[in-house]
This record gives C-alpha cells, sequence and structure tokens, in this order.
C-alpha cells in the first residue's frame, strides 16, 4: 500500500479504489448523515449504537472502555476527553522517538502502541488491549484508512470495527463528528465546549493576521526526488478553512479527486507565493539542495513555515496548528 501521507498519493479515492474490497456490508444507515450515529433514545441508555462511514451499524453494550483507534484519531479523541487504550499509525518520528504531530497530545505511557508507524500494526498486541472496538478514518465511505481487507479480518475476529466518515467534510465538521463521537463513548461534552473557546480565540487571531497581510499568497508544498506537489484548498480541509479564513492560495491545475497538483522543479518558482507551507510529514530532504528551491523570494525571505495536513481533527490540537499559521502570516510585511 502507498504511504497516505506521501504527495505521490495523488488522490485518496484513487488509491483505495485499487485496494483489495473490505468485506461486503449491508447499507443500515446513511454515510452522508456525516457520521453522526445518533442513537435513539432507548440504544442511549443501554450502550453505544453508531452507524459508520461504511452504513455499518456498531452496536455495543455496555458503552466500549477499551477503544483502540489510528494515530490521528485517538489524538482527536482523547483531545475530546476520551483516553484510548491503544493507538497505531504515525506515532513518533524518526530515531529520536519524539511524538509526531499527527498523534496530538496522546501520552504513549498511557496506552499500549499497537503500531508506531504506517504499515505497523501487531494484532498481537492490539489481543492485549482486550479491545471492545477499534476506530479509524475512512477517506471513501467504503473501507478504512489504514487497515486492508486482510488485517481488518483479523482485528474483526477480536472487536468491532469504525471508519469515521470524512469524505466531503470541512475542518469545523471533522472536529464536530470526533467531538460527537466521544460524547457518544462517555467524553463530556464540556471538555471540547471549553477547547472551541480556545480554538476560536485562535482562529480569529489567525485571520487577523491573514488580513494584515494585504493578500500575500501562499504555496503549501511537499517534496519527493521527482517532482514537487502543491496543495489543494478544495480537497484539504486544514487549506479551505484558512481560505475561508482569508487566505489566498497560488493556483495549481489538477484533477476533481487529486490532492496535489504536479508541478516539476523547474517550474517551482511559478507556484512559490509569499510564504511557503512545507508538508511537515515530507520525508524527503533533497530538494533543499537545488539552486531552484534556494532561489524562491519565501525561501530568500525565511517565509518557510511547517504545513501540518494531517493535525488531529480536535478543537484543542489545532489551536496550536494555528497558533503556527499565525507566525507564518505574521512574517509579511504588507
Amino acid at each position: 500500500m502507498t504511504h497516505p501521507t506521501r504527495p505521490s498519493r495523488l488522490s485518496r479515492r484513487t488509491l483505495l479504489a485499487g485496494l483489495a474490497a473490505a468485506p461486503v456490508l449491508a447499507a443500515c444507515g446513511a454515510p452522508g448523515s456525516g457520521g453522526s450515529g445518533a442513537p435513539s433514545t432507548s440504544a442511549a441508555a443501554a450502550g453505544f449504537t453508531y452507524t459508520d462511514a461504511r452504513g455499518k451499524v456498531i452496536d455495543v453494550n455496555p458503552v466500549p472502555a477499551n477503544v483502540v483507534a489510528q494515530s490521528s484519531a485517538a489524538a482527536a479523541l482523547w483531545d475530546a476527553g476520551i483516553k484510548v487504550k491503544g493507538a497505531y499509525g504515525e506515532l513518533k518520528t524518526g530515531a529520536d522517538g519524539k511524538l509526531d504531530y499527527q498523534a496530538g497530545n496522546l501520552d504513549l505511557g498511557q496506552l499500549t502502541v499497537i503500531g508506531a508507524s504506517y504499515g505497523e500494526f501487531s494484532v498481537e498486541k492490539l489481543a492485549t488491549v482486550a479491545p471492545q472496538l477499534l476506530i479509524d478514518l475512512s477517506f471513501d465511505d467504503k473501507t478504512l484508512w489504514y487497515l486492508d481487507a486482510k488485517v481488518e479480518a483479523q482485528v474483526a475476529a477480536l472487536c468491532p470495527t469504525l471508519g469515521v466518515h470524512t469524505l466531503g467534510l470541512d475542518l469545523l465538521g471533522l472536529i464536530g463528528s470526533f467531538t460527537d463521537l466521544a460524547v457518544k463513548l462517555g467524553a463530556d461534552p464540556a471538555v471540547s465546549a471549553s477547547a472551541k473557546t480556545g480554538f476560536d480565540q485562535a482562529s480569529t487571531t489567525l485571520q487577523e493576521a491573514i488580513k494584515a497581510t494585504g493578500g500575500a499568497t501562499v504555496a503549501p508544498l511537499s517534496f519527493d526526488q521527482d517532482n514537487a506537489y502543491v496543495g489543494l484548498p478544495t480537497q484539504s480541509p486544514d487549506l479551505a478553512h484558512l481560505k475561508k479564513l482569508g487566505a489566498n492560495f497560488v493556483e495549481a491545475s489538477s484533477k476533481p479527486e487529486d490532492y496535489f497538483a504536479t508541478i516539476s522543479y523547474e517550474n517551482l518558482p511559478d507556484y512559490s507565493g509569499d510564504i511557503i507551507l512545507l508538508d511537515a510529514r515530507n520525508t524527503f530532504t533533497g530538494y533543499q539542495d537545488s539552486a531552484v528551491w534556494k532561489s524562491l523570494p519565501a525561501v530568500k525571505a525565511g517565509r518557510v513555515f511547517p504545513w501540518k495536513p494531517a493535525a488531529p481533527y480536535s478543537y484543542a490540537s489545532n489551536v496550536a496548528v494555528f497558533e503556527g499559521y499565525t507566525q507564518a502570516f505574521a512574517s509579511v510585511d504588507s
């Protein structure tokens, strides 16, 4: 499977269409509802009921306490008041063992690491948690993002799996989905309500910083050894939110389903922007030695800042992300 965070994965839908199909499930609910999974009053009293992105009804009684989740999903739930028992996915960066930004505020000392990077997943470690529910993302309303059909079948023998609907949702919609899910799992709604206050304040400060630039353009970039890739606000919820706050992005052409526009290194100056937001997931650094990169105005001016498109969908985690973007816009003299 292609690594989900590399820019060569131009389309989540194209990638997932090529994967082995997950077990066919009868559609018991409309995934277009945003994954709210609203239970009836009687179901809420009895346990946990949720219709996931795949139309699969998850019914667990009592409400599951031993929850395991993909890293960003786990971090979103953690911020919303649900302390997951296990997590997998991007949890640590490199050999230094530092927490990956996609893991948000997770405390790895308080949970079982099922896998610390993409492609790592130990069913044996999962079993030690005595899981009652596994939560992942779904970008196509058909499959789980991190688990292929073979692994999911093994997991399903231990506990139900739940795919959170993400397709077509903006940043606020995604945060809302995880907030609602956390409440259904027993979280106190006041946790997210309190965090939203900080989120709103950070959003306002960011909006003011964007306005103060007088229309500065932003280039969200990622790289591999062959090409550069421009992030698209039409597909990235975080960039779409920045656009709503007034940010202007460099224009790049792509197919409607693409998450990045592919450009050659020699054409990079046409997409450089006043500010460069560099994909924090980018592991390839060879571009930094190229004369083209060094010639970009934003690089010369020191206006290159981290772009964090896979930050957990929570109010708390996005406060720090917004503060970083505020710093980026504040670096521009209007």
